[in-house]
């Protein structure tokens, strides 16, 4: 449920364009254990006392956004399948990437980032 939580309160800053989000950059990937924080404005998206979540142990995320949306995906380090979504989708999508991969990049802040490749539970 914490990752749930953290994973929809990074994808909230994504799409209202925080200051966390415009710092974190297009097709961003991060280590396992990130942190994710941010505040209702630039100053306490800055601030790193402000902690939203953090990615559980072994989980990492990538994400690729514009004003326009979003598309995110995660996985956990002992795992062999990625996951993701987008803003202007209903399905959870997922890719076989084996034990030792990562997460594909994602070409689009939409879910033409999950054509090739991906498929929808």
């Amino acid at each position: 449920m914490k990752k749930v939580l953290a994973f929809t309160a990074f994808i909230m800053f994504v799409t209202c364009g925080s200051g966390f989000a415009a710092a974190l950059g297009q097709d961003t990937d991060c280590t396992a254990g990130y942190s994710i924080y941010g505040g209702v404005d630039a100053a306490q998206a800055a601030d790193p006392g402000v902690l939203l979540g953090k990615m559980s142990k072994g989980v990492v995320f990538r994400a690729q956004y514009d004003d326009g949306g979003y598309a995110a995906g995660t996985k956990h380090g002992s795992g062999t399948k990625a996951y993701g979504t987008a803003h202007d989708s209903t399905a959870i999508y997922f890719q076989e990437v084996g034990q030792d991969g990562t997460i594909p990049s994602l070409d689009a802040a939409d879910n033409t980032s999950f054509e090739s490749n991906w498929t929808a539970m």
